[in-house]
């Protein structure tokens, strides 16, 4: 019997004990207080507002090319008698200089020849001239008698009319004037023909003359001489080889005006094209760099590329560099940077250009929090911009984007 109590009661006790445990648990469980939510500051760097005049510049990479390169060629052929001592490779050579003298013995003979036929042509031109004045005043003479003979026959048909002399007599003077019309005639033909004589020899000796210029010409560019100052490269020619017209002979990289030319993107060119001042005529600086020393050279814009480059969509710029001393120590195919300079514009701040946002807005930090402010952009040069609006001197301008970026943001600076 107590073991069927036991059975019924342990149970049950169980779980009184178990319910009142948990009913402890619960009673004394302990209770979280709610935190207050806390607004979130965001770290951002400010840029400085000074309004102040700028001249934007953009800095590129460029070559240095020469203003003038030539290949310098025989202009005869012949036998090379001479070579200029100083013809070496990277000499410098002043204009009107010899480079390579070529054998002008037979330049010379052909002048020569030339020349004798043109005294020929010129002596028989004379001779011609002289028949031509003695034809003339034969024909002058050979007029009078005509007249002469009209006048006889014009007199013999009066007296024939009157019986004073006989027909035969009249006959003769007839046949006397029309002997001498055939004498004038021919006389006259003859004249004709001399003179034709005459311009034929004229051209004749015109043709000699322009040989013997020609002769002259090429016994002349037996001399080979520099065009104009420059420093010498790609030498071909030796002394005693025979060389033909045309032939190489040296490279020649003008020493006296040198370009740099270099890339503007699309974006560049249109900007600069767009202003004022354009771009023929803008001024640059180029900078070159020699181990630890920087050559700086002026130069204006000369000239734009032919084409747009069709990789880049932008165009070539050429600029020749400024006359110096220093200029001479400089050689064409140099690597150099080139400092473009833009307008000037009043009262901007240059700024980054993800520092402007919906393509107007930059944000201000003002006790503690941001504030919209509407700018316009004056240049923009691809990676910076030049700014105006409702930007005053002192303001702290935020650089820093974040994508929760807006007005009355809580912000610290750092």
């Amino acid at each position: 019997m107590v073991k069927i109590i036991l059975k019924i009661l342990l149970p049950l006790l169980i779980l009184a004990i178990g319910g009142g445990g948990f009913a402890f648990l619960v009673a004394t469980k302990p209770v979280e207080k709610p935190v207050p939510a806390q607004e979130r500051s965001w770290n951002v760097a400010v840029l400085p507002v000074e309004l102040k005049s700028r001249a934007p510049q953009l800095n590129l990479f460029g070559t240095l090319t020469p203003s003038r390169d030539v290949e310098l060629r025989a202009l005869v052929a012949g036998e090379v008698i001479k070579v200029s001592d100083k013809l070496k490779e990277g000499a410098l050579f002043e204009e009107g200089e010899v480079l390579i003298e070529i054998d002008p013995f037979d330049y010379e003979a052909a002048l020569a020849e030339k020349k004798a036929s043109a005294l020929e042509a010129r002596s028989r031109l004379t001779e011609l001239q002289a028949t031509e004045r003695s034809d003339r005043a034969s024909l002058a003479r050979d007029k009078e008698i005509l007249a002469l003979d009209i006048r006889n026959v014009e007199r013999s048909e009066k007296l024939a009319k009157k019986g004073n002399i006989s027909d035969k007599a009249l006959d003769d003077a007839k046949s006397a004037l029309s002997r001498q019309r055939q004498q004038v005639e021919q006389r006259t033909a003859q004249l004709e023909i001399q003179r034709a004589r005459i311009g034929q020899q004229r051209a004749v000796l015109e043709r000699l003359e322009v040989g013997i210029k020609r002769a002259e010409r090429d016994l002349t560019n037996t001399l080979l001489v520099a065009p104009f100052s420059g420093y010498v490269s790609q030498i071909e020619a030796e002394l005693g080889k025979r060389i033909d017209a045309r032939d190489k002979v040296a490279r020649l990289v003008d020493a006296s005006e040198l370009e740099v030319q270099f890339h503007l993107s699309n974006m560049q060119y249109g900007t600069l094209r767009a202003t004022k001042d354009g771009i023929i005529g803008r001024k640059i600086e180029v900078h070159w760099k020699t181990g630890e020393k920087t050559h700086i050279f002026k130069g204006t814009i000369a000239r734009l590329g032919s084409e747009i480059t069709a990789d880049t969509g932008g165009i070539e710029i050429f600029a020749v560099l400024e006359q110096g001393e220093a200029i001479s120590d400089v050689r064409a195919g140099a690597f150099v940077d080139v400092v473009l300079f833009g307008d000037t514009y009043l009262d901007t701040l240059e700024v980054p250009e993800h520092a402007l946002f919906d393509g107007n807005i930059v944000y201000v930090v003002k006790d503690g929090r941001l504030e919209p402010r509407r700018v316009q952009v004056a240049y923009n040069n691809g990676t910076s911009l030049l700014v105006t609006g409702e930007i005053r001197n002192g303001d702290k301008m935020v650089v820093t984007r974040f994508a929760e970026i807006g007005p009355g943001i809580k912000v610290e600076v750092r």
